[in-house]
């Protein structure tokens, strides 16, 4: 495959990948697909909207870049894929895994009111949404498989999969809770673990980064069949960006925080660091 992809964001969902990919589309050493999200590798997951399922539509995304050192997307489901792993480490057996984390209980809620304002979720009971068992059937929604809230609780499972792929080298974990508050410093570590300048100003704001790379994206959009253009959402930045008003009672948060915490006694073995304090069950 020319251009091949060889730098891959994988998420998990709701963890600030939305605002690192814009601040990668910045940087000149950087090719981003202009469709964030194409889960092509994801083959064991139900398709959404955006999804690219043809191997020449994905080559398609990556044919207008140049000599940049790196080729990226960004997929996050591709973290919980048990396909995708495998898929993309016999594709590409080179690339850098770039995943970001996050509090799970806390990435749970905001899946939550995202799928609330996207459309996917219908029941506006935290409790009874989140706590949903697998035996749920759902007549209309475009993601089911994210609307099993309590099978996302589990951090380690798939990032041991990811691991027995990616030795440590190629796999960078990323905190949410650590990068964001401190994205310059962030960024700054994540592109000297790339080998690639890491004093390019660039900003997280996604408005901005667009205004930033315009000019770019329109030169791919261009290249691009319409099927393909179709694919992409103009709201999805600004449902993205929203924060939710549901009032989640704390009694929920607790439970989930302390289900998250059991379930994920192994993370610091899985992600060579220790329990992020903010992770606590308190």
């Amino acid at each position: 495959m020319v251009n091949a992809p060889n730098l891959f964001v994988i998420g998990a969902p709701r963890c600030g990948t939305t605002s690192l990919y814009a601040a990668l589309k910045q940087h000149p050493e950087i090719y981003t697909s202009v469709l964030k999200e194409p889960h092509f590798y994801a083959t064991d997951l139900p398709a959404q909207p955006h999804t690219v399922c043809e191997p020449e539509d994905y080559h398609r995304l990556f044919a207008a870049a140049g000599s940049q050192r790196y080729r990226a997307e960004a997929s996050v489901w591709y973290f919980y894929s048990r396909e995708a792993p495998a898929l993309i480490s016999k594709a590409h057996p080179d690339a850098r895994i770039v995943l970001l984390l996050r509090n799970p209980a806390d990435m749970l809620i905001s899946l939550y009111d995202l799928y609330l304002r996207t459309g996917n979720e219908g029941d506006t009971n935290p409790e009874t949404a989140i706590l949903r068992t697998d035996e749920t059937n759902f007549a209309t929604t475009y993601f089911p498989f994210g609307l099993y809230y309590l099978r996302l609780l589990d951090l380690v499972a798939p990032l041991m999969r990811w691991r027995s792929f990616f030795p440590e080298r190629q796999m960078r974990v990323l905190m949410f809770e650590e990068i964001y508050s401190d994205p310059g410093q962030g960024f700054r570590e994540l592109c000297e673990w790339l080998g690639i300048a890491g004093d390019i100003p660039v900003s997280f704001d996604h408005q901005r980064a667009r205004e930033s790379v315009r000019l770019q994206a329109m030169k791919q959009l261009r290249d691009l069949p319409e099927h393909l253009r179709r694919k992409m959402n103009p709201d999805a930045p600004r449902l993205h960006a929203g924060k939710g008003a549901t009032e989640i009672p704390p009694q929920l948060r607790l439970r989930l925080r302390s289900r998250a915490q059991a379930l994920n006694a192994g993370l610091p073995r899985a992600a060579g660091r220790t329990w992020p304090a903010e992770w606590l069950a308190t």
